[in-house]
């Protein structure tokens, strides 16, 4: 597989060129706005020539490739961005999740099909890079805009970025830092406490018992948070399929078919499909969309897994359980105790 660098370049704009058409009856039907779609300038990206053209409040879309990110970011100066982008209702939210996929299936090469798609307004499209942290060699291609009006306009598309998830997360800029346990203090803490300031106890402390835990659940998390190990896991791909219907043969009837064979199944094809991981897992149902050219699924709803129970029995020092179901066992198991005696 390709690598996702900037000598990719000249396949991104070789991308642009041939999905431009498709990209921009997706802007339209998102944003009721006709436009076209060319590919312009690419270089190497510098923060300090692109800052004044990205700095303030924009549409940011994030696509994620074998981990890392690619951005595509349409600054509120363009005045293609409608108002109703900063505080998208649900249907709002669902209409920006499918633009980010659409784009992102059609501006990217397929050696970098994306396989998560976001997209929100963020305050600083600028702020939103660096958060993300481009890699030490980015590349940073301008697409041209042409509006209604006959004016053109740029768009960014900014890769790689090594902390993708971080683009459209604003929390360091908007809310209060949340204490985690006890501060550390240096040689300096004698000073600290010679001027006052009593040292932090945090079972101790001022407001222990008001604290907000229930709120701060889950705050400041994302997969860049995990452990390394965890975040390894993660990225093992496993096979993902859409069932579109099943149906119990005979080997037999198997065996007879042949081109032009006709299978009938007891579904109706506004049915939702099944959606199912590894080794036939169903996770999900979901609903046939068509992209472009392209045929998907848009998930309704995620099943949860089915929970299984075991009971544990507790034996002391040099006793074992007979089974009515089971063959006596002959003998003594010997399991070590952990009372204290």
């Amino acid at each position: 597989m390709a690598e996702l660098n900037s000598s990719a370049v000249n396949n991104f704009i070789e991308a642009v060129k041939n999905g431009a058409t498709e990209a921009a009856s997706a802007f339209f039907r998102t944003f009721d706005t006709a436009v076209t779609i060319q590919p312009g300038n690419g270089g190497e990206f510098q923060s300090d020539v692109l800052a004044p053209k990205i700095t303030g409040k924009g549409l940011a879309m994030l696509l994620i490739s074998g981990g890392a990110g690619i951005a595509i970011l349409i600054p509120d100066s363009t005045g293609l961005i409608p108002a109703w982008c900063d505080h998208p209702d649900a249907t709002g939210k669902s209409k920006l999740s499918t633009f980010a996929q659409e784009w992102g299936m059609n501006l990217v090469p397929e050696d970098f099909f994306p396989e998560d798609f976001q997209a929100a307004v963020i305050q600083d499209l600028m702020e939103g890079v660096f958060q993300a942290q481009p890699a030490w060699e980015s590349f940073c291609l301008e697409l041209t805009l042409g509006k209604p009006d006959g004016n053109s306009v740029p768009v960014y598309m900014i890769w790689p970025l090594e902390v993708p998830n971080r683009l459209l997360s604003e929390t360091a800029k908007t809310e209060e830092p949340v204490i985690l346990g006890p501060p550390t203090f240096d040689s300096g803490e004698s000073d600290l406490m010679e001027k006052g300031v009593p040292k932090f106890d945090p079972f101790t402390g001022p407001n222990f018992d008001n604290r907000n835990f229930d709120n701060f659940q889950g705050k400041h998390r994302s997969v860049d948070d995990l452990p390394g190990f965890s975040r390894s896991v993660l990225k093992i791909k496993i096979p993902v399929a859409a069932v579109l219907a099943r149906a119990p043969k005979s080997i037999k009837t198997i065996l007879e078919l042949g081109v032009g064979s006709v299978i009938q199944f007891d579904k109706s094809c506004d049915d939702f499909l099944e959606v199912e991981v590894g080794q036939s897992v169903t996770i999900a149902s979901a609903e046939a969309v068509k992209v472009g050219d392209k045929f998907g699924f848009r998930i309704n709803s995620i099943l949860l897994p089915e929970e299984r129970f075991r009971k544990v029995e507790v034996r002391h020092e040099g006793e074992y359980l007979v089974k009515r179901d089971s063959p006596q066992i002959i003998g003594k198991a010997p399991i070590k105790s952990f009372e204290k005696h």
